[in-house]
């Protein structure tokens, strides 16, 4: 069975709407690993700002995911805040099991908390009330636990993962909900992958903006 790790962090609509449309079929055709990251590290690391820290990219962020939810079928309902800080969250799922890997449906209740039932990320009742609902074998401000996640992001750069969600299959990473047909084109064995994975190297960098 094709293997995949899918990285993502809670943070994301996009890794809602692409951990969704997953379990609808690819969850059945290939061993997926999911791999919790902390998406402000990879912004740190590249020195870019997130989409909720842009104004108006802010908003749009927001609307499009509500329309791709719609257009989907994926019910959507907005946290009360945003952006949050997913760390006691990303915790929370590597606190399950001593791999550090949560399981699909772990990951599939911390992402309904944020965006199906709108949570307030930063309501102690609430993270306590999730946390109940997940059978630990860890605690999650374990320091092992903490150096998991360190690790987990440290390892999507360096497989040159910069946003989330991305999917790594075949040393090949698909990043992006709208790139799950183009992966599963590849799983499929369609040849223009790997005929036009090499195109872009050859388009030189004709200008760089000083920073």
């Amino acid at each position: 069975m094709p293997k995949i790790t899918m990285y993502f962090d809670f943070i994301s609509p996009y890794a809602y709407l692409a951990f969704k449309e997953i379990q609808r079929g690819l969850v059945n055709r290939v061993d997926i690993t999911y791999k919790p990251i902390l998406f402000a590290g990879l912004l740190n690391h590249y020195g870019q700002l997130g989409p909720a820290e842009i104004p108006y990219r802010r908003e749009w962020t927001f609307l499009q995911a509500l329309w791709q939810g719609r257009e989907a079928g994926i019910p959507i309902r907005l946290p009360k805040s945003h952006p949050f800080n997913p760390l006691t969250l990303l915790r929370l799922a590597i606190a399950e099991n001593r791999s550090g890997d949560p399981s699909k449906e772990t990951c599939n209740k911390i992402f309904e908390f944020v965006w199906n039932r709108g949570a307030d990320v930063s309501d102690e009742t609430e993270l306590s009330a999730l946390s109940s609902e997940i059978n630990l074998e860890r605690k999650p401000d374990d320091p092992a636990v903490k150096e998991q996640l360190k690790t987990n992001t440290e390892e999507a750069i360096a497989n040159h993962v910069y946003g989330v969600p991305s999917f790594q299959y075949n040393n090949k990473m698909f990043w992006g909900n709208d790139s799950l047909k183009m992966l599963e084109a590849y799983i499929d064995g369609d040849p223009w992958i790997d005929e036009n994975w090499s195109k872009p190297d050859a388009v030189t960098v004709g200008i760089t903006r000083k920073k």
